[in-house]
């Protein structure tokens, strides 16, 4: 396209994946009310960002193409002061009556909305006292005076009702309530008990300080405390807070289940995408190369040579799945590496002068076979010592002429050449009920495959064929150039390998995050330092930062010698 090289389609490929990531983890955010500061395409630096609500979520574009980010209140452990408020001086409130509008704003005095009952209106101008009586005398007279004229004004029935004409058609807005909580330090779900102790602490603070106004300033406590020591008062205070300024709401402080489900969400979602992707395949009508899988050679002394396999056999199923082309029975194979695996299969031998093989029988039979974890790879010679690292080169060309000696024999699970033979194309299409459980086979398949193939790796086999963001590059537009279909069976595939990695239990990984939820949770909600939990998450980055340069550096040595990236 453009002509562009096919492996920048790896940009699209990788962004997409980890955009629809960071929106599970956005949309169950949100869905518990934690406050998303923003929601991110691509990395900063910031092209363009809205807003669409005072204090809201920023919705950005930015300049790196490459997914996405989420950035919630507390998403580190940082300490976040949940429903706190910032204190309200009165002399912000004054201010609101003395000419910032054509009018004096007294509701905004109050801090109060334009339908407040009466008794709403006095709790109110008790708190301005208690708080206005904290100043010097001077300040204090003229900030009572001032409240006096206001108060009189709303509590007059015929001048409110005048005063509410005047101001009909006046934007004002109201100042934010003094803050109670933030005085007592105490979350704004202090229960009774955390408000006692919050007022004696604060009591005990103001009489070690001795502070000149002292007596204020107790009287000013005791007033915080009786507010939100009744439950009546408590509730219109929290109407006022929550009507006024919205609070934030931090990931930190959520249960532990919630915050479970916010971290595995993009995972999941990476691993609905494919189920959604395949099914789409597997409904549509499309075309499949199938012919006859036949074996072509046997290795000496290998499992399929124990079971009896010989050269022209006809493989039709592994485990009652029946074939269409050697790769189906390569797959089958490797799920079921270590452990018995049932083949279905039709005798038959090569005839010279015949490409195909021809049956010898027309009945199949069941051959049980167990595929190894570890083949040997054999030197081959004239005259075998040690037969456990060598072969001879009248065995070795049985199972592949080109050999000689000096060679080495490498073989597979079961010890077999196989190939399809007779291939044709065929349309096929399914119904939406045989997709959906299809699709989730398929994944069931890669992941069982990813699986056998880092065990056999990690017990000394081949290499699985891990990649780097270069390998990755390069795979993604070999496979392009083949078609739309291969490309979007490739992106599934990286998607579900994206989902599972994120949750492993590494630091800086959605799995490390989680790890740190697991054990606060087992020590009885007690969490780990935000200090030491954020070092292990840099750690952990910087881990994985060096583990794809080590990894991307063999993909480009492999790039270089001509090498295929995925061995």
């Amino acid at each position: 396209m453009f002509g562009l090289p096919a492996w920048l389609l790896v940009f699209p490929v990788l962004g997409f994946l980890v955009f629809i990531h960071e929106m599970g983890h956005f949309l169950t955010a949100k869905w518990f009310g934690i406050t998303v500061k923003e929601f991110g395409f691509g990395f900063p630096p910031r092209l363009v960002g809205l807003r669409f609500s005072p204090g809201g979520t920023i919705y950005s574009i930015n300049w790196i193409p490459l997914g996405g980010f989420v950035r919630m209140v507390g998403e580190h452990g940082e300490a976040i002061e949940e429903g706190r408020y910032v204190r309200q001086k009165p002399e912000k409130n004054v201010i609101l009556v003395r000419g910032r509008h054509s009018y004096p704003d007294f509701y905004g005095l109050f801090a109060v909305p334009r339908d407040a009952s009466q008794e709403d209106i006095r709790r109110s101008y008790v708190e301005l006292v208690e708080l206005i009586n904290l100043r010097e005398p001077e300040r204090r007279d003229r900030m009572l005076h001032t409240l006096q004229i206001a108060y009189s004004e709303l509590s007059n029935t015929e001048k409110r009702a005048a005063y509410d004409e005047l101001i009909k058609d006046v934007e004002m807005e109201p100042a934010d309530p003094p803050d109670f909580y933030g005085l007592l330090e105490v979350p704004s779900t202090a229960t009774q008990e955390e408000i006692d102790e919050g007022y004696q602490e604060l009591e005990d603070l103001i009489n070690e300080k001795k502070p000149d106004n002292r007596a204020g300033l107790i009287r000013y406590a005791k007033h915080a405390h009786s507010v939100l020591s009744d439950s009546e008062s408590r509730a219109y205070y929290d109407r006022r807070l929550s009507a006024i300024t919205p609070k934030e709401v931090s990931f930190a402080t959520q249960s532990v289940l919630k915050r479970a489900i916010v971290l595995c969400a993009g995972s999941a979602v990476n691993l609905v995408f494919p189920i959604i992707v395949f099914s789409v395949m597997f409904a549509l009508p499309h075309d499949v190369p199938s012919g006859r899988v036949v074996i072509t050679a046997v290795a000496p002394d290998s499992p399929a040579e124990q079971a009896g396999l010989t050269s022209g056999d006809t493989v039709v199923a592994v485990n009652g799945n029946t074939l269409d082309t050697h790769a189906d029975l390569m797959q089958e194979v490797i799920s079921s590496i270590g452990e018995p695996a049932e083949l279905t299969i039709q005798r038959g031998v090569f005839i010279t002068g015949n490409p195909a093989p021809q049956p010898t029988s027309g009945s199949n039979e069941i051959v049980t076979i167990v595929p190894r974890v570890r083949p040997p790879e054999l030197q081959v010679v004239d005259q075998v010592v040690d037969p456990t690292r060598q072969v001879s080169l009248a065995d070795a060309r049985r199972y592949n002429s080109n050999l000689q000696v000096g060679d080495t024999m490498t073989q597979g699970a079961m010890g077999v050449m196989i190939g399809t033979f007779e291939t044709q194309m065929v349309e096929r299409d399914f119904s939406v009920i045989q997709a959906i459980p299809m699709s989730f086979q398929q994944m069931w398949d890669v992941l069982t495959l990813t699986r056998t193939s880092i065990v056999r790796w990690a017990s000394g086999g081949p290499d699985p064929g891990l990649s780097g963001p270069v390998g990755i590059a390069r795979v993604t537009g070999q496979v392009a150039e083949i078609g739309i279909s291969p490309l979007l069976q490739l992106t599934a595939i990286i998607s579900i390998s994206l989902g599972i990695v994120n949750l492993l239990p590494i630091p800086a990984l959605d799995g490390g995050r989680l790890m740190f939820v697991v054990i606060e949770f087992l020590r009885g909600g007690k969490p780990i330092s935000p200090r030491r939990e954020g070092m292990a998450h840099l750690i952990g980055f910087l881990v994985l930062i060096g583990l794809i340069v080590v990894v991307s550096y063999f993909d480009i040595v492999r790039l270089i010698n001509g090498d295929s990236i995925i061995p």
